[in-house]
């Protein structure tokens, strides 16, 4: 997750998951970021059907950084790393992503929040 650009970076691990559970779609996949306090975690899923305008981003391939990400607008990358107390997010960082299923049977991706000593700070970019 980048707070620079508000873009959140597949793994290529997990960018292949995603493909597996949402399978190949037809159409450009869409991005639906959320809140669940359940949980007090945040998640994402791909092509959820809404019947009113809503919030997506586009899954974008980044030539220059040679990687798969989208575009968190709502909520922002700095409002997900401040609600999870991450106090160093001005630069780049790695969170674990696990995969969910509603009760309806649909699949979701949450960011799990991040343990201090668990946290990495990309210093690759």
């Amino acid at each position: 997750m980048d707070v620079g650009d508000n873009s959140v970076t597949f793994s290529r691990r997990l960018f292949r998951h995603i493909k597996n559970v949402c399978g190949e779609a037809d159409v450009q996949p869409k991005v639906f970021v959320f809140y669940t306090p359940a949980t007090k975690c945040y998640g994402f899923a791909i092509n959820v059907p809404f019947d009113q305008p809503t919030q997506l981003a586009d899954i974008q391939y980044n030539s220059k950084h040679k990687c798969i990400g989208f575009e968190s607008l709502n909520p922002t990358v700095a409002k997900i790393l401040y609600d999870y107390g991450v106090s160093r997010f001005l630069k780049p960082c790695k969170l674990t992503v696990t995969t969910q299923v509603t009760p309806q049977g649909r699949a979701y991706f949450q960011i799990e929040r991040p343990h201090e000593k668990y946290t990495r700070n990309d210093t690759s970019l």
